[in-house]
């Protein structure tokens, strides 16, 4: 589970930290820099497990205007606890705006603040389980070196944080640019998850045994919902189709595409599979305003399922929203609320400065009381 972020100099977190619970809201205007928080995540992702260089996970357009003449470096920190272990990640990106060009400038893996990997002025250092130095070498300063170590005997722990950090879910569900058809099976989801039937595929060939629990509670989400098959469409392609009852359950099924789906329907059945259908044992959910497509009555039962997974299926759910439902269920006891004076830099609070005596949060939120 992340425990906490840091993050310095990118877009407007300056100086930036977080603390995470298992299961957390962000909250706040637009521009207060609940994405962002996302969006550096997804960079880490991109370098530790798609083997992104740095270029791509955290081009200069990223850097904060404010500290772009003076500072152009950045840096980033997680802290994550995974089996009762704690493990720190910290990483520095050097710009040169002049030459348009960056490269890491220091990268560390510790487990109980014990080294298991350093990176530092072109040179990696590798350390073995039993935090004994290994091998040190030269190392290409465009990409993570810890990205590129495969796993071996002594650096299981190194893996296992690798593996964590692959299980991350980071994405802004957007349902019209679902690919109804798929010729692969995707481990990870793209951030809009337009990929979501090829992750499916993958996901429920990896987990069997979870269909049925999916289903069951498809069920209740989607009136008359009774199964979803992935049917040929060509060689080695596949078409996602969901069946329902007709009006009396007696009659045969109906099947319909993906694309023939509401885009309120296709959003449930995407965010009901991420908590259900978990490829690597436990997920860990970072969701932007999934909320978005679904009904009113829709979201309190899916925010619902996700509290009560989170221990099994989930490992941390955290979700930033605008929605009045989604603010009057988390925010209370999980909030992390988001402000900014100006065109300053972000702050974070675990409470809304004010509350109003007889008023929701959310109707507190919507009237700008809770400054």
């Amino acid at each position: 589970m992340l425990t906490r972020f840091y993050a310095h100099n990118f877009r407007c977190l300056i100086n930036f930290e977080l603390t995470l619970d298992d299961a957390n809201v962000f909250l706040g205007p637009n521009g207060s820099g609940k994405t962002s928080v996302l969006n550096v995540l997804s960079g880490i992702q991109k370098l530790l497990v798609r083997g992104a260089k740095i270029n791509d996970a955290f081009p200069a357009r990223e850097l904060s205007s404010w500290e772009r003449e003076r500072n152009e470096l950045q840096h980033f920190e997680l802290d994550l606890q995974l089996d009762g272990e704690s493990y720190h990640y910290a990483l520095q990106i050097q710009h040169d705006r002049d030459r348009r060009r960056m490269r890491i400038h220091d990268e560390v893996l510790r487990q109980d603040d014990r080294p298991l990997f350093a990176f530092k002025q072109g040179k990696a250092q590798l350390y073995h389980d039993d935090f004994g130095k290994g091998p040190e070498y030269p190392f290409d300063w465009s990409q993570s070196g810890v990205a590129v170590l495969n796993e071996r005997p002594d650096n299981r722990k190194l893996t296992r944080f690798k593996k964590e950090i692959a299980s991350f879910v980071i994405a802004s569900p957007c349902p019209p640019l679902f690919d109804p058809e798929t010729r692969t099976e995707d481990e990870l989801l793209e951030p809009l998850m337009q990929n979501f039937v090829a992750w499916y595929r993958h996901a429920a060939q990896e987990n069997m045994g979870r269909i049925a629990a999916l289903f069951a509670v498809l069920s209740k989400a989607l009136p008359g919902f009774e199964s979803i098959n992935l049917t040929e469409s060509g060689e080695n392609a596949r078409v996602l189709k969901v069946a329902f009852h007709g009006l009396d359950k007696d009659d045969k099924l109906h099947r319909y595409g993906l694309g023939q789906l509401s885009d309120g329907q296709k959003a449930l059945v995407a965010l009901y599979s991420v908590i259900l259908l978990s490829p690597n044992g436990r997920v860990s959910l970072f969701l932007d305003e999934p909320d978005n497509y679904l009904a009113l009555r829709e979201v309190q039962p899916w925010l619902a399922e996700v509290i009560d997974r989170c221990g099994d299926t989930l490992e941390q759910a955290v979700i930033v929203s605008h929605h009045p439902v989604t603010i009057d269920y988390m925010a209370g006891a999980k909030g992390r609320w988001f402000y900014r004076d100006s065109d300053g830099p972000v702050r974070v609070r675990k409470k809304p400065e004010r509350t109003v005596e007889g008023l929701s949060l959310a109707e507190t939120v919507a009237r700008g009381w809770d400054r």
